[in-house]
């Protein structure tokens, strides 16, 4: 169960930990090619690249802002046009904007809104029932035969009293301990029998204005979504809140509260009491301990009775059914529901005018210092106009330029800034706020600040070029053109999480093909001119809240940092230079390569094509996803060559590529040129190759390869990426340091095998010592010699592809036949001290976390490792049945089985679980225990199969997942074991008894008491 504000959730982020391992098959999703990196992008940032910010912005920027706590990005706001769209007469006049003002009112079907000029999606079915709630339904069959369930309601933190303080997530985490026909304990089993994982498909999240309860199911038997429709129902109005439950659950939230008391949401807090003072939106931020230790179970019923009402509740299901048959269910099952008692109003807090800037600081040793200067304003719904949504875009299009610009002058040595992001962003349906975010290097908020007060000052007196409005222009357009084109594949999740979100703020979703033809209709009105005067009313002459983070207090406090504006408004800023125009430098690379060999692999649908240099491009067409092609290249030996003694390689590789361009391009010349292509520039350390992976157009394709032979063959290594390393590393080392999970995730297979940095960082402080001249004497040879793969999986046509390839990667002189198995590389052996292992985090006191590791093996037998991961399934169940719901020690214990297949021997079980110091020892004994008996004793077949379920959906759902075939696509000729183990791993999964997991427990885990590694507090390591 997640909290909105923060969402890395001990459920989701050890889901994630489990698949961070080589695609040469660590564990089975890794045998599919599962991108497992951390993702974190709304339904609307997918569907567009019109703002990129580099790598490591992403990492330094989520988590660490009020703005990550937002929950609807600058760009979700117009892109996903969730409040505008056309009529069919609207779409067929397109580029005649002045017909806004002709339209004729109109009763919109959808949920009762009237609009003036929307017409919804025709493909959902939109309803109210007789009690207000309101649903919407739509068939989508990606992923084939599932469907995704969102029941949200307007309630959330904001709405608590100071006496009720916790309420909404205490609430949220009842629904799943007792209802009227669920009693506690059962709800999670028997969703697990029907296969669907705690965490992965049965969660919830409370954010500070709503609160959504997410199920997927997967498959849409009449059993399965009678049971989904009837657990929603029973949140929706059974909770039972029994007072023994409420003690039990008591202790899980103040865990979580533990967790979550980290810099990043103390900052938060800071932020918006600063910027909306005497609004319950700051206070309501962090957990109220006192108040979670004292709430009743009388007064968790009062609040969930008031709020939790058909009123004020969207339900939205979209899947793979028919939809008239799942109306009728929906109104069947929760027709009778009605409110108990009189209902409570929602929470309408206070927005300052902001005729003086409220100026406030944070400090924290452990937070980037980051520069706020925003304009806040009162936050109104969907006005469900295309005037409405023309003024949204043209504050993007300013707040897009605006980024680019400020990134663009991070890139100097002596620049103080490593960047920023301008944006607009929904405050929690409490208010709407427009301006900036940098951040600044340690030690240099002042001369960032400067920077921002000028550049914003820069925008609203000379606003913007034709040469960044044109660029973003092209971003937007082609964003929205390829979300158009593939709107067939759209996910069940994304569209449902997009439709109850679109209720919140009483929106009238749209079709992706309407927001296009929305955008093409107004475009030719987007000039620089009237994005300036947008950006320029919008700021309304400067901020009303400024807000200093920094690491150490600032002298003079607000005085100094006001004197500081002031000097800096003194400065006299001139007008931008417009841009030269950029021609691309690599796309021609001569005579095209000679096709060699030419097969197919009949039963898994994959062409495998080799050329006269060495390269092996393996192809897959599907129609999953109409309008994609998702690309993987493997070079080189990857992580397994790596120094073993030199960390912080592993960590930087993916933030240099992102922020140093190519030979002919700084990155932002780079950043131009590629304005309006649906192309990306990644590259990742696994263990045995070098991996750039991502997703494209047919249209673009020939561009994407063009990236992908520069990358190998022009990269720059700059001496300005040094120079932003330099900046960025100590904020990194602070940013994993300040917490104890980020510390074990960095660091656990580092420690495990004996201290060595080609598997993590055991020490985040060492990040700053690495440079890039260490980087390229460790990746460059790889790149520019190392034998190729190329796995291209989606819509695309197989022969003009094959061209394509031949013109630019196969073109590269001979490199050799690439092979995933069989190089000679530096052996890995597991930690051979089993003394526990100590790492320290700078969080707060009470914060920690502790793993117990069992050696195993690497994931060579196919059978012996679907065997461990179902142990660690099962291990998993028990420790929350144990650690969490019976004793109510931690909100997120976990058990993994990590294997591969680079180094000989080296795989773990592991159990791990967020808990204070002072209770390791009894947590570790637990553990232990567990452990214990599924050694000494047969499991149950219940047990098995609720491990087994989610599995075997995982491998069904692969079946049908463009992401799920690429890695194995991209090996098909360079470790054909891999296809083997995908024809069989079914049938390995279905065959594993009670009895082949005592065997493996007592193989594993017995006579061993495993590696413990603990992270404490750096006060409790003194």
């Amino acid at each position: 169960m997640r909290d909105q504000l923060w969402k890395d959730s001990g459920n989701a982020r050890f889901q994630r930990l489990h698949k961070m391992q080589d695609t040469k098959g660590a564990s089975q999703d890794a045998v599919e090619g599962t991108d497992c990196r951390f993702r974190r992008s709304t339904t609307l940032q997918r569907q567009t690249c019109a703002w990129r910010i580099t790598f490591w912005q992403r990492i330094l920027i989520m988590g660490c802002t009020p703005k990550t706590i937002r929950t609807v990005s600058t760009f979700a706001l117009a892109l996903g046009l969730a409040s505008a769209a056309l009529t069919p007469a609207w779409a067929q006049a397109a580029g005649q904007a002045e017909a806004a003002s002709t339209s004729r009112p109109a009763q919109s079907p959808v949920w009762g809104i009237v609009s003036q000029e929307i017409e919804a999606d025709a493909d959902i079915r939109f309803g109210v029932l007789a009690n207000g709630m309101r649903y919407a339904l739509k068939r989508n069959t990606n992923p084939s035969g599932e469907a995704a369930i969102r029941f949200t309601v307007k309630v959330g933190n904001r709405e608590e009293t100071d006496a009720e303080s916790g309420a909404a997530h205490f609430i949220e985490h009842m629904a799943f301990n007792g209802t009227t026909n669920i009693p506690e304990g059962q709800l999670l089993p028997m969703l697990e029998r029907l296969g669907l994982a705690f965490g992965a498909d049965t969660n919830a999240e409370t954010s500070l204005d709503y609160t959504t309860y997410k199920l997927s199911l997967p498959n849409t038997d009449e059993a399965t979504v009678d049971t989904g429709l009837m657990v929603i129902r029973e949140m929706a109005g059974e909770m039972t809140i029994a007072p023994e439950a409420v003690e039990r659950e008591r202790g899980i939230l103040l865990s979580e509260a533990q967790v979550r008391n980290d810099p990043q949401r103390r900052r938060a807090a800071s932020y918006f009491g600063a910027a909306l003072p005497g609004s319950r939106i700051g206070q309501r931020i962090n957990a109220n301990v006192e108040r979670i230790r004292e709430i009743s179970a009388n007064e968790l019923r009062e609040f969930y009775e008031g709020y939790y009402r058909p009123e004020r509740s969207t339900l939205a299901i979209v899947g793979d059914f028919d939809v008239d048959a799942m109306e009728k269910k929906i109104r069947a099952q929760f027709g009778d529901w009605n409110g108990k008692g009189e209902a409570r109003d929602i929470y309408i807090g206070p927005v300052p005018d902001g005729a003086q800037p409220l100026i406030a600081t944070f400090v924290d040793p452990a937070i980037p210092e980051f520069i706020e200067l925003q304009r806040l304003s009162e936050w109104t719904p969907s006005q469900n106009t295309v005037a409405e949504s023309r003024e949204q875009f043209l504050r993007l299009i300013a707040s897009i330029a605006l980024s680019n610009r400020i990134n663009a002058l991070s890139r100097s040595a002596d620049a103080p800034t490593l960047g920023g992001q301008a944006s607009e962003q929904p405050l929690f349906r409490t208010a709407q706020s427009f301006g900036l975010m940098a951040i600044a290097k340690d030690g240099q908020w002042r001369d960032t600040l400067a920077l921002a007060e000028q550049e914003l000052r820069r925008a609203d007196q000379y606003g913007f070029t034709a040469s960044e409005i044109a660029e973003a222009k092209a971003n937007i357009e082609t964003a929205l053109a390829n979300a158009a084109a593939q709107a067939a594949g759209r996910t069940s999740v994304a569209i449902a999480e997009s439709l109850v979100q679109d209720s919140l703020n009483n929106g009238i979703p749209t079709s992706p093909e309407t927001n296009l033809a929305l955008y093409r209709m107004i475009a030719p009105t987007v000039t620089p001119q009237a994005v300036s005067a947008a950006f320029s009313e919008a700021w309304d002459g400067g901020p009303s809240v400024v807000h200093i983070s920094t690491k150490s207090p600032i002298e003079g406090g607000q005085a100094t940092i006001a004197a500081a504006l002031s000097e800096s408004a003194k400065v006299a800023v001139s007008a931008p230079v417009e841009a030269a125009a950029v021609e691309f430098a690599y796309s021609d690379w001569g005579v095209p390569g000679k096709v060699v060999a030419d097969d197919r692999i009949a039963d898994l649908g994959i062409r495998t094509v080799r050329f006269e240099n060495g390269l092996q491009l393996n192809l897959k067409r599907t129609e999953f996803e109409p309008g994609k092609v998702g690309f993987s290249m493997r070079v080189g030996s990857g992580l397994s060559t790596f120094p073993a003694n030199k960390p912080g390689l592993k960590e930087m590789l993916p933030i240099a590529m992102q922020v140093d361009g190519l030979e002919a391009h700084d990155p932002d010349e780079l950043r131009r040129v590629l304005a309006g292509r649906a192309v990306s520039q990644s590259l990742s350390p696994t263990n045995g190759a070098l991996v750039a992976s991502g997703g494209t157009t047919p249209d673009d394709l020939k561009l994407q390869l063009d990236l992908l032979a520069a990358r190998l063959t022009a990269t720059a290594w700059r001496a300005e990426t040094q120079a932003q390393w330099a900046g960025v590393a100590p904020v990194l080392v602070k940013n994993i340091t300040s917490s104890p999970v980020p510390v074990f995730i960095n660091a656990m297979n580092a420690v495990l095998g004996g201290g060595d940095t080609r598997l993590g960082l055991p020490d985040a402080s060492r990040l700053e010592d690495i440079t890039l001249s260490d980087l390229q004497a460790a990746v460059a040879s790889q790149l520019g010699e190392g034998p190729i793969s190329l796995g291209l999986v989606g819509d695309f046509d197989e022969d003009a592809a094959i061209e394509a390839v031949a013109s630019t990667l196969g073109t590269l002189p001979s490199r050799g036949e690439r092979r995933e198995q069989g190089a000679e590389i530096r052996p890995l052996s597991f930690v051979a001290d089993t003394s526990p292992k100590i790492l320290t985090h700078s969080g707060a006191a009470d914060q920690g976390a502790l793993a117990v590791s069992w050696q195993t093996d690497d994931a060579g037998d196919l059978r012996d490792n679907i065997v461990r991961d179902l142990l660690a399934a099962a291990i998993g169940l028990r420790l929350t049945e144990t650690l969490r719901e019976e004793q109510g020690a931690t909100y997120s214990p976990e058990a993994f089985s990590y294997a591969q297949r680079t180094f000989d021997g080296f795989g773990h079980i592991t159990a791990f679980a967020t808990v204070p110091m002072q209770s390791m020892d009894d947590v570790a004994n637990v553990i232990r225990s567990i452990a214990s008996e599924f050694s000494n004793t047969a499991i149950s077949e219940d047990l098995l199969e609720r491990a087994r379920n989610p599995i075997r959906e995982r491998y069904e759902r692969a079946t049908t997942q463009n992401s799920a075939w690429l890695g194995l696509v991209a090996m098909a000729q360079s470790d054909s074991e891999v296809l083997d183990r995908r024809r069989n791993r079914m049938a390995v999964l279905e065959s594993v008894t009670p009895a082949d997991i005592r065997s493996a427990a007592r193989k594993y885990l017995a006579d061993t008491p495993g590696v413990e590694i603990r992270v404490i507090p750096e006060t409790g390591a003194n």
